[in-house]
């Protein structure tokens, strides 16, 4: 059985995201069914719970908890940055 690992980082949009408000506010709203797909299409066990940020709207705090490797993660989370326009922060 593999260890579970927990992660935090923040999603914000990066500047000059040529997606329009409307757009950003929607993927924000649907960020955590996004990544959840995601990652458990690696992990069935996968979670992930989004939160607010104290930065605003346009920022999420989320925590994921899953056995996948640190370079599937990382691979899952450029690939969904690139696709979306936004930005992915560890927290520490």
């Amino acid at each position: 059985m593999s260890a579970k690992t927990n992660f935090s980082f923040e999603v914000q949009y990066t500047e000059g995201t040529a997606a329009g408000k409307d757009e950003r506010d929607g993927m924000m709203a649907s960020l955590g069914p996004s990544l959840q797909k995601l990652f458990s299409a690696g992990d069935p066990a996968a979670t992930v719970t989004v939160s607010d940020s104290h930065k605003g709207g346009g920022n999420k705090i989320v925590e994921l908890v899953t056995t996948l490797p640190d370079g599937e993660i990382a691979g899952i989370l450029q690939a969904f940055s690139g696709q979306h326009g936004v930005t992915v922060s560890a927290l520490e």
